[in-house]
């Protein structure tokens, strides 16, 4: 019995090959079950052909070999997942990209990357034309390496559930002119997933001849044109030209994009950015605090250059140093002269013990392209006005602060420290954060050097604020699962780890068993993957 899809193809068939005068006249002629029969065996020969078809393009994709993980899982939201172990959102981005691209190749079909304007998805752009022989080979990816596909424009999600080796999933395709790939994919231990708010989509450009030359027009707007030339030539691009969340490394292989679109994005940063990490705190739950800020790096911000450690105790025996890991002993209170940190960049993120990075991060949301830091805003409130920093900024600027600083990683530039130097700010006392029976206010530094950046027009406060959580904040537990559930936190502050309360109420354990679990993917930074244990001594 032929599938209401292939009906459908039948009666577009029927009404495009038979004119209507004499639809009309079959209609007034022939009985009712005459013309479904016609349209039935109509039907049939549609689905066989269409069938052998996609035997063909599966054909053609198993021979490229595309489509490979260690094993297939089960999501939480009951749809196919791949497992990959050693996965990062960039890895799975690049998973992503070489498997359209490669099919596409395969099916000799001619593609270009498109700027798009969100740049959590990579965009491939293909002429309207093919777009019979890509639902055919892109059909057969997904069936040979499960994935799911949705119509973005016009917009239609119903099909989000459903694999998209199944003819139903393509049933809004004849209408789309922008379509979206995604593929799930976890590490071994399935608590981080990947996938959902990435994935690979194509845009059907139509052929206009109405110029001399021909042009080739996109279905929507893009960071760029919508209208490029047709014989445009192709060139290699990095992708993190087209994305800012990719990792900033030349030795990756590129993609291909059209000359015209080779246009430096408004919001691309261009220096390098390092990281500055902070090490005081010896002991189980002190690693665990390094290692899972070495993790985020590793996870959610990859184009990160250079990371150094900053130890103030004996450095973990587990750090990987290399050309991309540095570790300098200093003295407490070094961190108000990191400025004089042996080739740190002028411009880096300062992490100290509990900041965390929580989900992708682009260098746009700590810097902007001239150069300048963007500080989260913090709350403000009369304890802030009245504090030691808030006189320090005021003596400094000659300025009066107007709000405090959030905690979580801080973007900082070695210039402004300089300067802060020479106009004879004075360092201020400094408590730990992990001892303090509350979250704390701004950091003192923090308000301070981010102020005096403001002043002189080297920082923007902008941006999303941090999540802070006290190791024995009551029900401290809900707060984590929702954390692990959602994972829509962009930066993390965990304090007051060694605080004796966090100690009796079970928080510090508790913290050190969310680390492993959203930060379960091992760095390049750590020499081997340690084993978690079952229960972690949080005491030694």
């Amino acid at each position: 019995m032929s599938s209401p899809t292939s009906m459908n193809s039948a009666v577009h068939v029927y009404k495009r090959f038979v004119p209507q005068p004499v639809r009309s006249a079959a209609a007034s002629t022939l009985p009712a079950g005459v013309r479904r029969k016609v349209k039935g065996g109509l039907a049939r020969t549609l689905n066989r052909r269409e069938a052998r078809l996609h035997r063909r393009a599966l054909r053609r994709v198993r021979r490229a070999g595309l489509g490979h993980s260690e094993r297939r899982t089960q999501a939480p939201d009951g749809r196919v997942g791949h497992v990959h172990t050693g996965l990062t959102v960039d890895l799975a981005r690049r998973l992503d990209h070489d498997l359209v691209t490669h099919a596409l190749d395969a099916a000799e079909v001619p593609w270009f990357a498109v700027p798009a304007l969100d740049d959590r998805r990579l965009c491939l752009a293909v002429e309207q034309r093919y777009k019979g022989t890509i639902r055919r080979v892109l059909r057969a990816l997904l069936e040979e390496h499960t994935g799911y596909v949705v119509s973005v424009f016009p917009a239609a999600s119903d099909t989000r559930e459903t694999p998209g080796s199944h003819i139903k999933a393509w049933k809004h395709y004849g209408k789309a002119k922008v379509i979206r790939l995604t593929w799930l994919r976890t590490d071994p231990t399935e608590h981080l997933w990947v996938g959902e708010d990435q994935g690979v989509e194509i845009e059907f450009w139509t052929a206009n001849t109405d110029l001399p030359h021909e042009r080739l027009i996109g279905p929507r707007p893009n960071r760029v044109q919508r209208a490029v030339p047709a014989e445009a030539s192709g060139i290699e691009i990095g992708l993190d030209r087209l994305s800012g969340y990719c990792d900033i490394d030349g030795d990756l292989e590129p993609t291909i994009t059209l000359e015209d679109f080779d246009v430096v994005r408004l919001e691309e940063i261009s220096f390098p950015v390092d990281a500055v990490l902070l090490w005081q705190h010896p002991g189980r739950w002190g690693e665990e605090l390094l290692r899972a800020a070495l993790r985020s790096l590793h996870q959610y911000a990859p184009w990160v250059d250079v990371v150094h450690v900053v130890a103030q105790a004996e450095p973990p025996a587990w750090l990987n140093a290399d050309e991309r890991l540095s570790v300098v002993r200093a003295q407490p209170g070094a961190e108000w002269q990191l400025d004089q940190l042996p080739d740190v960049a002028d411009h880096f993120l300062l992490l100290r013990p509990g900041a965390l990075i929580g989900r992708p991060v682009r260098p746009f949301d700590y810097f902007t392209p001239s150069g300048g830091t963007r500080p989260r805003r913090g709350p403000w409130n009369a304890s802030e006005s009245f504090a030691e920093w808030a006189r320090a900024a005021y003596s400094v600027t000659g300025r009066v602060t107007g709000h405090g600083y959030a905690a979580g990683p801080q973007p900082y530039r070695a210039e402004t420290l300089t300067r802060l130097g020479e106009a004879g700010a004075q360092p201020l006392p400094l408590t730990d954060d992990q001892t303090l029976p509350a979250v704390p206010g701004t950091h003192p530094m923090d308000g301070v050097v981010h102020h005096f950046g403001y002043v002189a027009g080297l920082a923007d406060p902008s941006g999303e604020a941090s999540v802070a959580l006290h190791a024995a904040l009551p029900g401290l537990g809900t707060h984590l699962e929702r954390l692990l559930v959602r994972r829509d936190v962009q930066q993390l502050q965990l304090v007051g780890l060694g605080a004796k309360e966090a100690g009796a109420r079970g928080g510090t354990e508790a913290i050190v068993r969310f680390l492993h679990q959203y930060f379960p993917v091992p760095s390049v930074f750590e020499h081997v993957r340690p084993q978690t244990p079952t229960e972690p001594d949080i005491h030694s």
